[in-house]
Formats: structure tokens, C-alpha cells, sequence
């Protein structure tokens, strides 16, 4: 937009280049069309984590943004440099911490073993249970 209101050649409603997909619901090879697509992206998505969660690079890379990025193990609770609460950075890490619960949520659900590995690997709560459980085993 300029400055008088009128739109610019630029500007686009277009969010992204996929072409919206409607169904005709009153057509059974069109819905049958639209289950059989949405049955296929969920099996690529459940495919795509465990492959991630399979990798121990991916599990690595998806750990650090989820703690760092995610703020993955506790809700954010921002304050200025004073210590006075900060309501707007409070409000805008909530949604990052959101995100990762999403996240988690969706490995838990997808690939709970793979998930429970990266927690092994990196996680300091797990690791400390594993370093126990193998003081226990060995006599």
C-alpha cells in the first residue's frame, strides 16, 4: 500500500503459490480425491518426523530449538532490565513456548520412542536416570 491507500501493482493477495483445493462434496470421486490426499500428507508428515526423530543429528538440531527456541521445559516469564514484568516479550515467548509444546505434543503422539531417545541424549534430567540405571546394573 502507498501512502494515499490505493494498492501498488505489488501487492498481491497470494499468500503462497499452491492453488486453493476445493471439494465438491456433492461429487464422490471428489471427496474420495480429497480423503485419499489428506490420508497420504498425514503419512508423509508421521514419516517425516520419525525420520528426523530416527537421526541423531535431527534429534540434536530439534532439541536445541526446542529448549532454545521453545522455551521447551517452562513457561517464559520476561521482565526488563529493572525486573519489572514485560508484558508484550511475556505474551511473545508464550506463543514461542506454545510452538514447542506443539511440537512435543505431535512427537509424543507420532514417534514417542524416538522422542524418548533425544531426551536421553540430551536432556540433564534423563541423562542422570541413565547414568543411574547403569551404576545399578554393573556390580
Amino acid at each position: 500500500m502507498i501512502e494515499d491507500g490505493l494498492p501498488n501493482e505489488d501487492d498481491d493477495d497470494q499468500a503462497d503459490d499452491t492453488p486453493a483445493q476445493t471439494v465438491n462434496l456433492s461429487d464422490p470421486k471428489s471427496v474420495r480425491r480429497a480423503r485419499d490426499r489428506n490420508k497420504r500428507e498425514v503419512q508423509e508428515e508421521e514419516s517425516f518426523w520419525r525420520a528426523v526423530l530416527n537421526d541423531k543429528v535431527g534429534r540434536r538440531v530439534m532439541y536445541r530449538f526446542f529448549t532454545e527456541q521453545c522455551h521447551g521445559h517452562a513457561p517464559p516469564f520476561a521482565c526488563g532490565p529493572n525486573g519489572f514484568p514485560n508484558p508484550q516479550a511475556t505474551w511473545f515467548q508464550a506463543g514461542q513456548y506454545a510452538l514447542g509444546q506443539y511440537l512435543h505434543q505431535r512427537w509424543m503422539l507420532q514417534d514417542p520412542d524416538g522422542l524418548k531417545l533425544m531426551m536421553d541424549e540430551h536432556d540433564p534430567r534423563f541423562i542422570q536416570k541413565q547414568a543411574d540405571r547403569r551404576r545399578k546394573i554393573v556390580p
